[in-house]
């Protein structure tokens, strides 16, 4: 179970770890509010229109020897969310409300799926974060610089010092940008590259943290699907097994 924890935060956040939106949505069209924007407030007000609905989210994330492959969906409205792992290890979370199911052998249960109540987590939980799709942010909300380069891409820099200042402080995101930063051999110039669609919403993003002891830290995601239908299921009763008290003591 302390293996699956690590894989199960970082799956999850990984699917919104380029992501910050403002609490507002914009008012404008997207076409509009696209073409008046400078590229920063473009890929900033972009990430939050394509993650103001329903979204797939493709996510590869490399260090090092280590990688982990990720695909998710999620509608933030619904509240509904699933994800699956392929690497480091073979993973499947659902979220429905505020009832999460998680598969993995790490688990080390009699049953195969693991069903955890968020309202039971401590505030200050890194799982409970992970799952709270609103107030997720992450590198985009430390964008500095930005210039278009194409027809529709973007390049420029991130500082993850203002991004941990633009990060929520519930939870535990906060803390794991300030950790990434410490890591960071240059934590205010953060190198990345975004496209947007027409609609005026990001649908990749790509990044690169050299770090000073564990090589590069590389991150790509994708974003398809917006507007689609996302829907999940519990697993059946008899192959689920709900968290103890210990085990919620430890998440």
């Amino acid at each position: 179970m302390r293996r699956m924890i690590p894989v199960v935060s970082i799956a999850l956040a990984v699917l919104v770890a380029g992501c910050g939106t403002d609490s507002e949505s914009p008012t404008d069209s997207p076409a509009r509010a696209t073409s008046a924007a400078d590229p920063v407030t473009t890929i900033k007000e972009g990430m939050g229109r394509g993650l103001s609905g329903t979204v797939t989210m493709e996510a590869s994330v490399k260090i090092g020897q280590a990688a982990m492959e990720l695909t998710g969906k999620m509608d933030p409205a619904a509240k509904v969310l699933t994800v699956v792992t392929t690497a480091p290890e073979e993973m499947e979370a659902r979220l429905i409300g505020d009832a999460a199911y998680i598969k993995a052998e790490s688990l080390g249960s009699d049953k195969p799926w693991m069903k955890i109540d968020l309202t039971k987590l401590r505030p200050e939980s890194p799982l409970r974060q992970s799952f709270d799709l609103q107030s997720q942010t992450g590198l985009v909300g430390g964008i500095v610089t930005a210039e278009k380069v194409g027809a529709s891409s973007y390049k420029g820099t991130a500082d993850l010092e203002k991004a941990v200042q633009a990060a929520s402080d519930d939870g535990g995101m906060r803390e794991g940008l300030e950790s990434t930063a410490k890591l960071a051999k240059d934590p205010k110039a953060i190198p990345f590259e975004a496209t947007v669609d027409a609609e005026g919403r990001v649908t990749s993003l790509s990044y690169t943290i050299a770090t000073k002891s564990l090589g590069d830290l590389v991150t790509e995601l994708r974003m398809s699907g917006f507007g689609e239908k996302v829907t999940a299921t519990a697993p059946p009763a008899g192959e689920t097994e709900d968290a103890s008290a210990d085990m919620y003591e430890f998440l």
